[in-house]
């Protein structure tokens, strides 16, 4: 029968354990209340996940961090589980708690926190995106310090990772790469676009669902692509190289029916 020490406890639901030589953490409704330092754990029916191989980093933060940036990064995943009904991917537990206490760090010492992809994560992750509004509002309520919006959107990745099979790295790359599409388009038309207008969030939508049928090996059929192509060539040109931009980014290949379809968006883009 397993035997865990407990190192800390990081909320009612989850607690820093180690077994032998191993250390854990262990997750499960209730797994937490009142447990403390040192005690050892038998017959634990209420386990979840077990969060394993956790690096000495991962450990060293767990250790320092302080008390109150851990609770409250734990009550955000808590929170963030019930609004979505679901259980997230232990790996959030470090990822988060991290990022959170590297933020504040760097706030307390009155560095700006920069984000450029604010307004496309808010488009492409939605859900994750309004969960992260309410967890800097968590944030600013127990911490006591002012946290600008741009921090939602790096949030909203961390919960994006935890609740699905990619990291939050994935999540970023793929809004980086929508961003990095918006502006070759904005350079190629000679114009800002304007990121409130529906075209816009209609283009973002549509870069979203090609890079998810990229990723995935899927495409769409253009029956209208020899006609895109001669009506509307100066746009078609501009989708051609944003899909040799994707192309480049994710090492796979965009079909030209696709290209038909990006043209068209473009075209309307053009057309403000």
């Amino acid at each position: 029968m397993s035997k865990y020490l407990v190192k800390k406890v990081l909320s009612n639901n989850a607690i820093f354990v180690s077994e032998g030589d191993k250390d854990y953490i262990l997750l499960g409704k209730g797994i937490g209340f009142a447990k403390k330092k040192g005690m050892v754990l038998e017959k634990l029916d209420n386990i979840e996940n077990t969060f394993v191989a956790l690096t000495d980093e991962d450990k060293n933060l767990i250790y320092n961090v302080d008390k109150e940036i851990l609770e409250t990064a734990e009550q955000i995943i808590d929170m963030a589980s019930n609004e979505l009904n679901e259980d997230l991917n232990p790996y959030i537990h470090i990822g988060l708690i991290d990022h959170i206490n590297f933020a504040i760090k760097r706030l307390r010492e009155g560095i700006e926190i920069v984000n450029p992809f604010l307004v496309e994560t808010k488009l492409i992750y939605p859900k994750e995106y309004d969960i992260a509004s309410k967890a800097v509002d968590i944030l600013k309520e127990k911490l006591n310090i002012e946290i600008p919006d741009t921090e939602i959107g790096f949030i909203a990745f961390h919960i994006h990772g935890g609740r699905s099979n990619t990291s939050k790295t994935s999540a970023l790359k793929n809004t980086k790469l929508v961003n990095m599409i918006v502006e070759y388009v904005e350079k190629k038309l000679k114009k800002d676009i304007k990121k409130d207008l529906m075209i816009y969030n209609r283009f973002v939508y549509h870069l979203v669902a090609l890079l998810d049928r990229v990723n995935s090996g899927k495409t769409v059929i253009n029956n209208s692509l020899e006609t895109i192509k001669k009506e509307f060539f100066f746009e078609y040109k501009i989708a051609y190289d944003i899909s040799k931009i994707i192309q480049n980014e994710l090492k796979k290949e965009v079909s030209q029916d696709e290209v038909g379809y990006i043209t068209l968006h473009i075209y309307k883009l053009n057309s403000l």
